[in-house]
């Protein structure tokens, strides 16, 4: 009989914790809503806060892989050609077949180089290389070599894509939504900036740039700010390197393009309240621009295109919205195609 009593009061004491978190839980998880951006993931903001609400355009993207054999064009970047959306774009405004790789799958830049050097695509005459802003000089200040082994482009069937918001699903991790909490808490009693699991959420000027409740408020990546401790010397070595890339494949009768992808907080820059770094601002794309190297300027774009584009990224995430990348995919194409 003392045991049972004993083993009863155990699962009480148990059950107690466990029924006070689902309590708690269960409703902030639906009062947050589901989690779909990679800033309010990783940074701890509410969905509802900071989810999109206008409608997102269908974007029909191509196929990418081992599918595609004699491609016109060859495009090397990172999480923002990966879903190959603004790829599709240029691909139907221009007629031309395109085959991307990330930088994960191709071992290293110089890697994909050698074996591009090597390969024979008849009908291949433009090479794109994609970065985003903030990973620039890291990418670029020296051309690291590494084992040599053949890169992989990444597989994508072909599809239509409506971008929407996940309509259920609880999401009852606490370590997620306690921080959430106390992070609407924070923006409730302070409206200065913040940043929280990497991501800093900073006061805007105005509130007509998004679409989500707290439009008057930027998220983005605390990572972009690295790029003002950028110095001169290491922009240099990246703009050589690039302008090396260049030559050395023209001598070979391919053209290099160069996409940077500005950060969302340069984008935005000018609405934000408390700029870090006052105006010293690293514009690669005049240094690069200076150098004779071929690039996209998409910041001086994309700083335009907001005065009239809501949603130009999403205020969710650090990537563009589906407006954003038909918007680069047409600045591109009519820039270098």
């Amino acid at each position: 009989m003392k045991s049972d009593r004993r083993s009863i009061s155990y699962l009480i004491w148990f059950a107690f914790p466990v029924l006070a978190f689902f309590v708690s839980a269960a409703p902030l998880s639906i009062f947050f809503e589901p989690i779909s951006g990679d800033l309010t993931r990783i940074g701890h903001w509410s969905e509802r806060d900071f989810g999109w609400n206008k409608p997102q355009p269908a974007v029909s993207v191509r196929v990418n892989g081992t599918a595609i054999t004699n491609p016109q064009v060859l495009v090397l970047g990172d999480s923002f050609s990966h879903p190959n959306i603004w790829q599709s774009y240029l691909a139907e405004s221009r007629h031309l077949e395109i085959l991307s790789f990330q930088y994960q799958d191709v071992g290293c830049l110089d890697n994909w180089l050698h074996w591009l050097a090597e390969r024979h695509y008849p009908n291949m005459r433009t090479v794109v290389i994609q970065t985003v802003e903030r990973g620039f000089v890291q990418l670029f200040r020296n051309l690291n070599a590494c084992p040599r082994r053949i890169p992989k482009s990444f597989e994508i069937t072909e599809k239509n894509i409506i971008a929407t918001h996940p309509l259920a699903g609880l999401t009852l991790d606490a370590g997620y939504l306690f921080p959430t909490a106390a992070n609407m808490l924070r923006m409730t009693w302070s409206d200065r900036r913040a940043t929280s699991g990497g991501v800093i959420n900073a006061p805007l000027t105005t509130s007509r740039l998004f679409s989500n409740r707290k439009s008057n408020r930027l998220l983005y990546y605390a990572e972009d700010d690295s790029k003002l401790g950028w110095s001169k010397k290491d922009i240099t070595a990246a703009v050589v390197t690039l302008k090396q890339i260049q030559d050395d494949l023209a001598k070979k009768g391919v053209r290099m393009v160069l996409v940077v992808v500005p950060d969302k907080s340069s984008v935005y820059r000018q609405y934000v309240t408390d700029k870090i770094g006052g105006d010293e601002y690293p514009n690669v794309f005049e240094r690069l621009k200076d150098a004779g190297v071929s690039n996209v300027n998409l910041l001086d774009f994309f700083q335009q295109a907001v005065e009239g584009v809501v949603d130009l990224y999403l205020p969710n995430d650090t990537h563009l919205s589906p407006q954003g990348y038909k918007l680069m995919a047409t600045k591109i194409a009519d820039e270098s195609f």
